[in-house]
C-alpha cells in the first residue's frame, strides 16, 4: 500500500519536466485569451448588452443563480450613476489589461485571477451561445492560476498543474471517442462526410472519393474514433506517444482549417502541447536563451 501511495504521490507531484518553460506555458495561454477577447470586440454589446442577441432573463433562467454574472457586477456599477454600456465597457478593458499584466509579470497570480472571474462572468452571460471552446479556455485560464503561483513549493505546484491538464484531456478524448463508437456515423464513414460537405465547398476531387472510394472516409473517421477513444493509453505508452501527440494536432490543425473551429482547436493545440511537451519544446535554441526559474 505504501509502494503504490509513493508511486501516486511521485506521478501527480514529483513531475518537473520542462519547469524552466513554464514562462512559456503562462505567455501562450495568456496571448490566446487575449487574442480571443479582441476579436469578438466588435461583438461585444450585441452578445452582452440589456438589448443585444442574449435575452438576460432567459439566460439567467439557464444558469445556476450561484453563478458570476455581468450582471451582477454592471448593476453595482450602475447604482453608482454609470450607464451600462460605460460599466461594461470597464469590465472588458480590466479583463484586457488583466492579461497584459500577466504577460508582463506584474502582480501575476492576482491578475490571473482576475481574469478567470471575469471570464466566468463572460461565459455565464452568454451561456446559450457557449460551446465546448468557451469553457476550455476557461480551464485553460484556470491552469493559467496554478501556473502563476511562485512559492518555495513551485515543483509541486506545477507537477500537479501538468498531471491536471494530462487528465483532463485524457478525459475529453476518451469520452468523445466513446460517444463516436456508441454511434453508426463514425463507423460508415458518414461523419466525416457530413463535416467536408457541410463546412467545406465540395469539389469534384471529393465528391469523385465518396462516390468511387468511400473507404478513404471510412478509414479517417475510424482513426478518429480510435485516436480518441484509446488517447489516455496511447499518450501515456513511450511507443505511441509522440505518434498520438502528433496526430491529435494535425486533427485539430484539420478543423481549424475545414470546420474554422480557430477557438476550440488552437486552445486544445495549446494544453495538448503544455500537457505533453513534445521535442520542439524542450530542444528550441529560442528558450534555452532564456534562464530558468529561480526556485
Amino acid at each position: 500500500m505504501n509502494i503504490a501511495a509513493a508511486k501516486l504521490n511521485a506521478f501527480f507531484f514529483g513531475y518537473d519536466k520542462n519547469i524552466e518553460k513554464k514562462n512559456l506555458f503562462i505567455t501562450a495561454i495568456s496571448l490566446f485569451g487575449l487574442l480571443n477577447i479582441l476579436l469578438i470586440l466588435p461583438d461585444l454589446y450585441n452578445i452582452y448588452s440589456k438589448s443585444g442577441i442574449i435575452n438576460v432573463e432567459i439566460n439567467d433562467f439557464l444558469i445556476r443563480k450561484d453563478q458570476i454574472r455581468l450582471a451582477l457586477i454592471t448593476d453595482i456599477i450602475e447604482q453608482a450613476g454609470i450607464r451600462y454600456e460605460y460599466a461594461l465597457a470597464g469590465i472588458i478593458a480590466i479583463y484586457i489589461c488583466s492579461f497584459i499584466f500577466v504577460l508582463a509579470n506584474y502582480y501575476r497570480l492576482f491578475f490571473a485571477i482576475v481574469v478567470v472571474l471575469i471570464h466566468s462572468a463572460l461565459i455565464a452571460s452568454s451561456y446559450s451561445f457557449s460551446y465546448g471552446a468557451d469553457y476550455m479556455i476557461s480551464f485553460s485560464l484556470f491552469v493559467n492560476v496554478l501556473l502563476c503561483i511562485d512559492s518555495k513549493y513551485n515543483r509541486i505546484v506545477y507537477s500537479f498543474t501538468i498531471r491536471l491538464i494530462q487528465l483532463q484531456l485524457c478525459v475529453i478524448y476518451f469520452f468523445s471517442g466513446l460517444g463516436k463508437a456508441m454511434g453508426n456515423n463514425w463507423y460508415t464513414g458518414d461523419a466525416i462526410w457530413y463535416l467536408v460537405s457541410t463546412y467545406t465547398d465540395v469539389n469534384v476531387l471529393t465528391a469523385f472519393i465518396a462516390t468511387t472510394v468511400p473507404f478513404v472516409f471510412q478509414v479517417i473517421s475510424l482513426s478518429v474514433v480510435i485516436a480518441e477513444l484509446f488517447y489516455p493509453f496511447l499518450i501515456y505508452n513511450k511507443i505511441t506517444k509522440k505518434t498520438a501527440l502528433l496526430y491529435i494536432i494535425i486533427t485539430h490543425l484539420i478543423i481549424i482549417l475545414m470546420i474554422n473551429l480557430y477557438t476550440f482547436g488552437i486552445v486544445m493545440i495549446i494544453l495538448n502541447v503544455i500537457a505533453f511537451q513534445p521535442k520542439i519544446i524542450t530542444e528550441s535554441k529560442y528558450l534555452k536563451k532564456h534562464e530558468p526559474i529561480t526556485e
